[in-house]
């Protein structure tokens, strides 16, 4: 399984081409995409759960996940032959399109992925003499990239459009990329007709007698000063031209179609629809320029799919090269590359590592303490390295037997596995950021363990297969993962989904206007102040996602109500601590329960759904995920489980090591005052992370 992130994304268009290529080998784990217009599009068709992030640029590569592949179609308006070429010193609207490549070289070369895929406009290898092309490819080298780049015509890959893109693929070095070759394309034989409308069109598409009178006396007018500008109808039996955003776009590809019988206009036309059949083509048709399937959902007004379908990819082009980059990903000896992540994903490594040499998981206490005489037996880990195939590591005396399909593929001695497990914990330790381990590289190749950790949309880090000590009932169960070593690791994660909606009385709109003004380092805090100070008194209203509404009450009916009173006592106080916050919240009895033990006895609950299974954004069943618990890995080491048998001790963990969180709220959409019905209202966000 490879994991991509889609920078620039659009409205999906590479990820497109790398999910026919791929199949259900590519898993998109990050999207980031400004135009929220593209957003919309880009949701109606890909149904992530996670948040679509926006402007790039404040988004910290360390808040990226890991992954295997970068998509960067980064924009190519500063390099364009139509526009002005202004390259790196390009501003627009505050976002730098000309210098937006070196966030994908800030990124890359903080997570290392295993290539880097980037699209562009032709004009950008001859931008400044090329020197711009130079720097963007001796960037990539710089940071340990070999790279290859080609000029490909989309009339060549089976759409019948005139398009010339410079296409860059790079290689990390550690990688033999010796054998990969762009691919040729020799389809070339599609036609304007083939991808036409079934069906008669909107008499909408279809030109004025007024509009067509200007577009000819504006052809003529250039045709005088001996330049060729100006309106084209392009052959049925042809080729469109490259289509672009903006009228001239739609201009230069009109085609006939006379199948039009209704010529009564729909929108407000100067004179009358013309005679001839001259039409615009619609933004289906586009579509089908772009190699987008029918099935792609086009859900905007026609003027924004213009201009979607005008800046995006040919999704033809894009998999042709995607399948030549699985080739050389899915050699031999590139399977064996060396593995980079974080300390909390090779944590992941380590954990599975350590039990395989240790044979057995100890139980923890509420103070993660190891329980001496409380252990679950394990008699083999499972693996899914690639989808639909697993490995089994049996464990057998002293060693384990690694199998696939039910074939032995090696026998590992379980004592060198706890020797690597512990020079693994020593490397991460050390490091810091995201990593190469080269100590056990090999050992780890030996295991054929080809990636770090599960896919991110899953809970359960870990499968095992254990026999309960109390019953002897052998059971498949899964665990969630959290490490004590690095970063520490957050229980839910912020998104726009996790907002929550409060009603602000006693403050006017000019007192609000003042507030969302303040834009300090430290503007959440001042904000909040500032409501106070003015009278303003702040009460839970609702939440913003009714998905994560739904999911709360699966876990208590109260639940959005006593979480949204928490969550206004974090912002308001001085307090962070999970344990506080709900000890505030007995304190203030906002639901008139009369008993303290409520809030905790409930909001426990609400924690262990997240450590097992409840996620914001995806429709929740109330069923575990992580089947077997949780898996604690201390800073020195040692390994322990909260098993669902014990589930009191492990809500008791929960409780005593999580924290409220304050996330982006550019990112998030949050902290800013607003009206409605003559009523203001304000979002706060809710992050949960252990301490």
């Amino acid at each position: 399984m490879y994991r991509s992130i889609d920078l620039f994304a659009g409205i999906g268009g590479i990820r497109k081409g790398f999910d026919n290529a791929f199949g259900k080998d590519i898993e998109t784990v990050f999207v980031s995409e400004w135009d929220e217009y593209a957003q919309k599009t880009y949701k109606l068709n890909y149904h992530d759960d996670f948040d679509i992030a926006g402007d790039i640029t404040k988004i910290d590569e360390k808040d990226i996940p890991e992954f295997d592949i970068c998509l960067a179609g980064f924009p190519c308006q500063a390099f364009s032959l139509a526009g002005k070429r202004m390259g790196f010193d390009d501003d627009y609207k505050g976002m730098c399109r000309g210098t937006l490549f070196q966030d994908v070289v800030r990124i890359c070369e903080y997570r290392r992925p295993k290539v880097i895929f980037c699209e562009n406009v032709k004009g950008l290898t001859i931008h400044d003499k090329g020197r711009t092309f130079k720097v963007i490819k001796r960037a990539f080298e710089q940071i340990g990239y070999k790279v290859y780049d080609r000029i490909l015509n989309s009339k060549d890959f089976g759409v019948p459009q005139n398009r010339e893109r410079i296409y860059i693929v790079a290689f990390r070095k550690d990688i033999d990329s010796s054998e990969f070759k762009f691919p040729e394309g020799n389809n070339s034989d599609t036609c304007i007709r083939d991808i036409m409308e079934e069906k008669e069109v909107s008499v909408k598409y279809y030109l004025s007698t007024v509009y067509m009178d200007t577009l000819r006396k504006h052809k003529a007018r250039h045709q005088s000063k001996g330049n060729g500008f100006g309106y084209e109808i392009r052959d049925l039996d042809g080729q469109a031209g490259a289509i672009v955003c903006g009228g001239m776009g739609r201009e230069r590809n009109l085609i006939i179609d006379k199948r039009i019988t209704n010529f009564a206009p729909v929108t407000h036309i100067k004179g009358k629809v013309n005679r001839e059949g001259i039409r615009k083509m619609t933004p289906r048709e586009w579509a089908r320029l772009q190699g987008f399937p029918d099935d792609f959902k086009l859900g905007l007004a026609d003027t924004h799919l213009y201009k979607q379908f005008g800046n995006s990819v040919t999704v033809n082009v894009i998999e042709a090269i995607a399948k030549e980059i699985k080739k050389v990903l899915e050699k031999k000896n590139n399977n064996n590359a060396k593995m980079v992540g974080n300390k909390g994903e090779w944590a992941e490594l380590y954990v599975f590592m350590h039990l395989l040499s240790q044979g057995r998981v100890y139980a923890a206490n509420d103070r993660v303490e190891k329980i001496d005489n409380v252990y679950y037996p394990i008699l083999k880990i499972i693996r899914e390295e690639q989808k639909g195939k697993s490995y089994d590591y049996c464990i057998e005396k002293d060693s384990v037997v690694v199998e696939t399909e039910a074939q032995r593929i090696t026998t590992i001695d379980r004592k060198k596995l706890g020797e690597e497990a512990d020079k693994l914990m020593k490397e991460i330790t050390i490091h810091s950021g995201s990593f190469e381990v080269e100590e056990v590289s090999s050992f780890v190749n030996e295991l054929n363990v080809t990636k770090l950790k599960a896919p991110s949309t899953d809970t359960t880090d870990i499968t095992m297969q254990i026999q309960d000590i109390y019953t002897n009932l052998i059971r498949k169960v899964g665990f969630s993962i959290k490490s004590e070593v690095g970063n520490s690791p957050t229980l839910l994660n912020a998104g726009k989904t996790t907002n929550f909606i409060y009603k602000i009385e006693g403050l006017n709109s000019e007192q609000a206007e003042e507030i969302n003004a303040i834009e300090t380092r430290t503007k959440i805090h001042d904000r909040m102040k500032k409501i106070r100070e003015y009278g303003g008194k702040i009460s839970y209203e609702d939440m913003s996602h009714t998905g994560f509404k739904r999911n709360l009450i699966m876990v208590d009916s109260s639940m959005p109500e006593i979480l949204g009173n928490i969550l206004l006592y974090f912002y308001t106080e001085d307090f962070k601590d999970c344990r506080k916050l709900v000890e505030l919240a007995g304190e203030r009895d906002p639901l008139g329960y009369g008993d303290v033990a409520m809030y905790e006895y409930k909001f426990k609950k609400f924690l262990c759904s997240c450590a097992l299974g409840l996620k914001p954004a995806k429709p929740w069943d109330g069923l575990d995920e992580a089947n077997g618990g949780y898996i604690i890995v201390k800073d020195d080491g040692e390994v322990l489980a909260y098993h669902i048998y014990n589930r009191n001790f492990f809500e008791q963990y929960l409780l005593e090591n999580t924290v409220f969180e304050r996330a982006s709220t550019r990112r998030h959409e949050y902290m800013n005052l607003y009206v409605e019905d003559g009523q203001i209202y304000i979002k706060l966000n809710l992050q949960i992370r252990f301490k």
